[in-house]
């Protein structure tokens, strides 16, 4: 247990005990720690309540409590409604409290006497038992020196439980000869599983406050969406030191692997029209699920090619939910309640315009980062290229050329013949629409996609086609002179 005389260290300003085997408690004389700037008890087994009189600790200004077992109402006074104090509670159950904090409300206490005495008597109970019955497990568990997480229950499902040495196992000890890539949260591995099954395994930096956020936010959506153009969950995993998830391997990459190559893998970007079409056809897919059939509706915030993996057959899937933002609005509604700071967290080049200006969220901010996503697949230039200064970006440059001079724009490999480059048009135009300034503007993905399944299918249907248009969609001409 944390020992009670801790609190009487007063001159102390940073406390560290993350990561420990403390149980029992937070002890109330913490609140004496008046200089305490920073207190971090995260990865431990500490049980009850948050103390309120931790709302004495006028100075602290960061205080991580994940990962314990903590339980019972949050306190509504103090340091805890402030948002300048970190207050990191994910990994208790048992918590509840204000909506603020994203965990269920607190149930409402019985009236009646008997019934109070009842609860009490039968909560003594069944907390002398588990404790007998955890404490036992968790030291048979330490003494083997061994960190296994729990099954991670979302909602109905349930999800298998992989041990730190299974992870460190199929990763060769996270060798970076299979790091698949490195995020500002953290890194992405390729993992052997012990029965031949290849996996992408996500761990996220604990160095990093937001990370929290992400992977809590990340493991929100997953449990809600079921699409096949949308990445899924194959479990998720906590150690002391170490949190992620258990992802599906895409063997084919990013699309951002196969739009910009590095030198050595010049031959991964051979994606015809044909290709480059089903992929963001594709893409429009998942996105139309999230915004119009995901019960509650999700918006992505961060689309663009090094969140579109493709798996073995070349099927696109959406990833990386670390910054959605889940709402119970209704599919036809155009903006969710938010801050433009969360807002601009997304990826230079593909952030809607309006969100620099205080916008809020909003779906239609999803269908410009798709936009830009298109017209990135058609010319292969970034929309972070040197070329785009000033006022100039990405769909002004491709209006500057559209359509009489697309060739010049165009990636070079898809001027095969007139009948390509007439899909090109059509092809380019919903790009263009997509990335409009105003959200008013913009399509809906639901929409978004019918468009271009009516375009897919024209092409495949007949080669000499000369009236590839898109019916569901208005032509960027009505915006733009």
């Amino acid at each position: 247990m944390i020992p009670q005389a801790l609190g009487d260290c007063t001159a102390l300003e940073h406390l560290n005990l993350s990561h420990n085997a403390f149980e029992g408690p937070i002890p109330n004389t913490l609140s004496k720690l008046q200089n305490l700037q920073e207190m971090d008890l995260s990865f431990n087994f500490l049980s009850g309540s948050i103390p309120l009189s931790l709302r004495r600790l006028k100075v602290l200004q960061y205080m991580n409590l994940s990962f314990n077992n903590l339980s019972g109402q949050i306190p509504e006074e103090g340091l805890f409604p402030n948002t300048t104090v970190m207050a990191l509670l994910m990994g208790n159950r048992g918590l509840c409290g204000p909506q603020y904090y994203s965990l269920p409300a607190c149930p409402k206490e019985s009236k009646g006497k008997n019934s109070l005495l009842r609860n009490i008597v039968l909560g003594i109970i069944a907390f002398i038992l588990c404790s007998l019955i955890l404490g036992t497990v968790w030291r048979q568990k330490f003494s083997r020196q061994q960190f296994r997480s729990s099954n991670f229950i979302f909602g109905s499902l349930r999800y298998p439980k992989f041990s730190y040495q299974d992870l460190e196992t199929a990763t060769n000890g996270f060798d970076e000869a299979n790091l698949l890539g490195v995020g500002i949260f953290g890194s992405v591995y390729k993992g052997n599983l012990s029965d031949g099954k290849v996996v992408a395994i996500k761990t996220l930096d604990l160095q990093n406050e937001e990370a929290h956020k992400s992977f809590n936010t990340e493991c929100k959506v997953l449990e809600s969406i079921r699409h096949r153009n949308l990445t899924r969950i194959i479990s998720a995993f906590s150690y002391p030191g170490l949190i992620g998830l258990v992802l599906p391997f895409a063997s084919n990459g990013s699309l951002e692997k196969h739009l910009h190559p590095d030198r050595d893998e010049l031959d991964c970007c051979e994606l015809g029209l044909s290709e480059r079409l089903k992929i963001a056809l594709d893409v429009a897919h998942g996105m139309e699920y999230l915004h119009h059939d995901c019960s509650p509706q999700v918006v992505h915030c961060d689309l663009k090619p090094g969140n579109v993996l493709l798996d073995s057959d070349m099927t696109a899937l959406v990833t990386d939910f670390g910054i959605s933002r889940l709402t119970t609005s209704t599919a036809n509604s155009r903006d969710l309640p938010s801050t433009t700071t969360f807002a601009l967290k997304g990826s230079i080049g593909y952030i809607a315009p309006e969100y620099g200006l205080g916008g809020s969220v909003s779906t239609k901010g999803d269908v410009y980062s798709y936009g830009i996503l298109i017209l990135e697949m058609l010319t292969r230039k970034r929309p972070s290229d040197d070329r785009f200064v000033g006022d100039m970006n990405l769909p002004k440059w491709v209006r500057s050329a559209f359509p009489e001079r697309i060739a010049d724009i165009v990636d070079s490999r898809l001027l095969k013949d007139v009948n390509d480059s007439r899909c090109l048009v059509s092809f380019m135009n919903v790009g263009l629409i997509c990335s409009s300034e105003s959200p008013g503007e913009r399509p809906s993905m639901r929409d978004v996609a019918r468009a271009l399944e009516s375009l897919r299918a024209s092409f495949m249907r007949s080669a000499t086609a000369s009236n590839l248009t898109v019916n569901h969609i208005r032509s960027p001409t009505e915006y733009h002179s």
